[in-house]
């Protein structure tokens, strides 16, 4: 679960990042930085919104605002300007879940386009099911420690689903099934912090909350 910050600052960030981020001036950079590096870490933050940036040494990190050296800006819900089977790794952290089902869908079928044969896209998001089963046991101190304290088991649930820009919240079955429709084979779950493959280790930057996390290879 991402840390509260409020709803309509960060549409308004979205906002920005839907209307100004893919233009052309910002297309050179990323494309020559993700050639060079190969890997994606979609989403990266930028400083004073919810967790701040998190930059990936050896990574293109793209986010709503870039400097154009160890941050790039793009719309993530326009195809990414880089070439069809060019990058070996793509990365997300609680990202999905604000993109509707719609634009979730698109960003998932260009990770494929851009993967190359045998490349690997590791997805990091809220689980639904978790979330279900607090509600179900009446625990609203799961999340205590990233600030956020509802009051009911029912504001938990809504909450969960609605704030922070959420849009759609995945379970593993829903994501798996997405992820296979875009063209992703050996769909995966893994755990907190861990990987087959080497570069997609220790990335989370999160507190480990039964988060949903799944790789799937191209």
């Amino acid at each position: 679960m991402i840390m509260p910050i409020r709803t309509t600052k960060f549409r308004r960030s979205l906002d920005r990042l839907l209307g100004n981020a893919g233009s052309a001036r910002h297309e050179q950079p990323l494309r020559a930085s993700g050639l060079r590096t190969r890997r994606l870490h979609l989403a990266c933050g930028i400083a004073g919104l919810g967790h701040g940036a998190k930059i990936l040494p050896g990574w293109t990190n793209i986010d709503i605002e870039g400097n154009g050296t160890t941050t790039f800006a793009w719309n993530l819900t326009e195809p990414l300007p880089l070439p069809d089977r060019s990058v070996d790794c793509v990365y997300s952290e609680h990202f999905i879940e604000h993109l509707s089902l719609e634009d979730g869908r698109r960003l998932l079928a260009d990770c494929r386009r851009v993967l190359a044969p045998g490349g690997v896209v590791r997805v990091s998001t809220p689980d639904l099911m978790a979330l279900v089963r607090k509600y179900l046991e009446g625990d609203v101190r799961e999340w205590t420690d990233m600030g956020w304290s509802p009051q009911t088991p029912c504001d938990l649930l809504n909450e969960g689903m609605r704030n922070w820009g959420h849009l759609y919240v995945y379970d593993e079955a829903k994501l798996s099934a997405e992820l296979t429709s875009t063209g992703f084979a050996s769909v995966r779950r893994c755990r907190w912090g861990d990987s087959a493959h080497e570069p997609l280790r220790g990335l989370e930057t999160r507190p480990d909350h039964g988060d949903l996390i799944l790789e799937a290879q191209a």
